[in-house]
């Protein structure tokens, strides 16, 4: 081979060196520039929070139920105590319109523990049981703590069925247990990327139609006009769709109850 042919190769060989290095480093800066940034550990650490205050909200409560009542200790010098305890339902907003022996229970999964601040924003009597992981077969049990503990009210909000399908005789437990004597909402499960959704959400729509005191909150239907309401897994809500899903709730409930 001649010198100038080697020349020649060693030259193309640079060449094709350099347009290689030169497309890596622009499919990597793209792929840089446009990768979402995780969120994972911050919608991790708002669950943890939200859960933090709902089982110190349950723990002040349970002492402030353990104190003697004022009427109780008489009118001595002692009687001004239990004034100023500072009890929760001291704080109601005008938001929340409340009649009489009206008390709203939610037992829900990680969607509505993240909504549950904004949710009590609106509703601060609501009595929240949420938790991450939480499946239907699990409500049954909640509903009967919730009722030892003095918390099952007679307005009930199911927010269940995003980790996992179950069968109609499951819910119809939960519900049966409830009684006929509440009213029930059951909020139908909604994900972007959620593979489960359709089965979950026949078997809640049949439980809806077979009682009459269940009521469906369609957020299968809402969620989806909101993309940006949602963290990357298309499932939890973020700040803004956690105040946007506390108040469809609010109107949702509204509408059924005066229907």
């Amino acid at each position: 081979m001649k010198k100038s042919d080697r020349e020649k190769i060693r030259n193309i060989k640079w060449i094709l060196g350099i347009a290689a290095i030169l497309f890596c480093t622009i499919v990597g800066g793209y792929g840089i520039l446009t990768a979402p940034k995780s969120d994972q550990k911050e919608l991790e650490q708002a669950l943890k929070e939200n859960q933090k205050a709902l089982e110190e909200e349950e723990r002040r409560e349970a002492q402030e139920q353990a104190k003697p009542s004022p009427g109780r200790e008489g009118h001595g010098k002692n009687s001004s105590r239990g004034k100023n305890m500072g009890s929760p339902a001291s704080t109601e907003l005008p938001t929340e319109k409340k009649k009489d022996n009206e008390q709203i229970t939610v037992i829900g999964d990680s969607v509505f523990l993240g909504a549950a601040p904004a949710f009590k924003k609106i509703f601060p009597h609501a009595a929240i049981d949420a938790k991450v992981s939480r499946q239907v077969r699990h409500g049954l049990e909640i509903a009967k703590k919730m009722k030892k503990n003095g918390k099952l009210g007679n307005i009930v909000l199911i927010s269940l069925g995003t980790n996992g399908t179950f069968n109609s005789a499951t819910g119809q437990e939960l519900i049966d247990y409830l009684g006929t004597d509440r009213t029930i909402y059951w909020i139908d499960a909604y994900g972007q990327k959620l593979d489960i959704q359709k089965e979950v959400n026949r078997t809640i729509h049949q439980l809806v139609k077979k009682n009459s005191n269940v009521h469906l909150i369609s957020w299968s239907q809402e969620g989806k006009k909101h993309p940006g309401w949602f963290y990357q897994d298309g499932t939890h809500l973020n700040l803004k769709g956690q105040k946007g899903f506390a108040r469809y709730l609010q109107k949702s409930m509204t509408i059924s109850r005066d229907s």
